[in-house]
């Protein structure tokens, strides 16, 4: 798939997408340990003193990735990096909206109580409350 077509995708078909390359890639992943349990079965089955010599040389010398599974691998980690990112920015936007909900509470009580008592304030001393300027005519 076209990186631009990626950038195009809307969050859940790119979610989607990325679950279906990682199922992909575990997929193969799976067979290719399948055949390699076979190899190792069949091999284990018919002794050679050659394949033995082979397989022991083998084993000491690390095992060799192609480009492709390097490819494979980045790519599955790529997917559950962003949704781990996915995941934690909803669990922050959460956190953040929950925290400025309780905030804007806290200072709505508080312009609430201020406003009541500024009220009780000034009728108790009967104070007019929006008193406009009046204009007399002579």
């Amino acid at each position: 798939m076209n990186i631009f077509r990626l950038n195009i995708m809307n969050p859940d078909q790119l979610k989607a997408y990325k679950r279906e390359k990682s199922r992909i890639f575990n997929a193969k992943m799976r067979d290719l340990r399948l055949e390699d349990k076979e190899k190792k079965r069949t091999t284990d089955q018919q002794p050679d003193n050659q394949s033995n010599l082979q397989g022991n040389n083998q084993s000491n010398q690390p095992d060799e990735l192609t480009l492709q599974d390097l490819m494979d691998i980045y790519e599955t980690l790529d997917t559950k990096m962003d949704i781990i990112q996915n995941k934690l920015e909803t669990i922050m936007e959460n956190k953040l909206y929950e925290t400025l909900d309780t905030k804007m509470d806290i200072i709505q009580n508080k312009l609430e109580t201020i406003i009541e008592n500024k009220l009780e304030n000034k009728l108790e001393n009967n104070q007019p409350i929006n008193r406009q300027p009046s204009i007399f005519f002579a």
